[in-house]
């Protein structure tokens, strides 16, 4: 805009009337948070290139619904940042930083939906769509002590239709005490004093083997796992040649050797549920990968995730366990 067409829009202020003025006032709030959104998603995946065959040789090549397109000159295709990723083909771009400033600040669906101006199927949508790229940040090669556990949701259905079973109340409990097909396993594995955090959704009846295969490039020889007395844990020393510290009690409840406990991951389990059971009201097992690993996110950016560090996080560029 010519600095005279400014000049003429500020001297026409002075005319407008209070309610002109909020009207004005929650435009350029809007335009504001638009611009932001356009940006964080431009610099978000760092350095430019083709994001369908990789290579930097690219040119800038317009742009197309807000974002910078980009052209490149080995395979002659276009692409934007969001190109290839979960996000790809969300409309209302513009508003996807007021969406994760909600999210960081763990909003339910409906005040994310209130906030955002967006229907609340949208905002739910835009939610797991954000998270799909987080799920599978997690650390490699940790070193030092790592205490891993896993806590157990009830199988939920929530949301589906022609359940196998009869429908039960929210916060109900399983047919059968102790562990069945009914409980969901969900472990944590935590790097003592790194923050450092892995976590998988496990099926019912976690077996070694499995255990394995989820921390097999979590961990290095030279690492000490702390751990309770499930013996799907001895897997881990047999093939990976980790050194195991299976927890054990005194009498009195204390840990015999003070050093080696579960209480960090045992304490992060407590949060995670209280969240999940308290404030969103149970979650649906096939969404629970995706509430972990925004567990995870949240965890990690203690003070607090910024709109920015969540879109790049989204579009698939690792800010946490790294």
């Amino acid at each position: 805009m010519r600095t005279e067409h400014f000049n003429r829009i500020m001297s026409r202020l002075d005319a407008l009337s209070p309610a002109q003025l909020d009207e004005l006032a929650k435009a350029v709030d809007d335009r504001r948070a638009s611009v932001a959104s356009y940006q964080a998603i431009d610099t978000a995946r760092g350095e430019a290139c083709c994001r369908h065959c990789g290579s930097l040789a690219v040119v800038r090549y317009g742009r197309a619904h807000g974002l910078q397109r980009y052209r490149c000159k080995d395979c002659h295709r276009t692409s934007s940042a969001i190109t290839g990723t979960p996000l790809s083909g969300l409309r209302m771009k513009q508003r996807f930083s007021v969406n994760t400033a909600c999210m960081g600040q763990r909003m339910t669906v409906r005040q994310t939906a209130a906030e955002c101006g967006v229907a609340v199927s949208t905002a739910f949508r835009w939610r797991h769509r954000f998270l799909t790229a987080i799920v599978a940040q997690q650390p490699t090669a940790v070193e030092g002590l790592l205490e891993a556990d896993e806590t157990y949701f009830l199988l939920s259905m929530k949301g589906q239709r022609g359940l196998p079973r009869p429908a039960r109340s929210r916060g109900g409990k399983a047919k059968k005490r102790g562990l069945s097909k009914e409980q969901v396993p969900v472990l944590v594995a935590i790097a003592r004093g790194q923050g450092y955090t892995a976590d998988r959704v496990m099926e019912p009846g976690m077996k070694g083997m499995e255990l394995v295969e989820v921390l097999r490039s979590v961990v290095r020889p030279d690492t000490v796992v702390c751990s309770d007395g499930n013996s799907a844990y001895y897997s881990l020393q047999r093939e990976l040649g980790v050194t195991l510290k299976m927890f054990s009690a005194s009498k009195h409840g204390c840990p015999i050797n003070p050093s080696f406990h579960v209480q960090t991951v045992n304490s992060y389990h407590s949060r995670m549920k209280e969240w999940f059971n308290g404030r969103c009201r149970g979650v649906a097992t096939k969404y629970l990968p995706n509430y972990v690993a925004w567990q995870r996110l949240l965890e990690w950016f203690r003070k607090g995730v910024t709109p920015n560090e969540f879109i790049a996080s989204a579009l698939g560029r690792q800010l946490i366990n790294t």
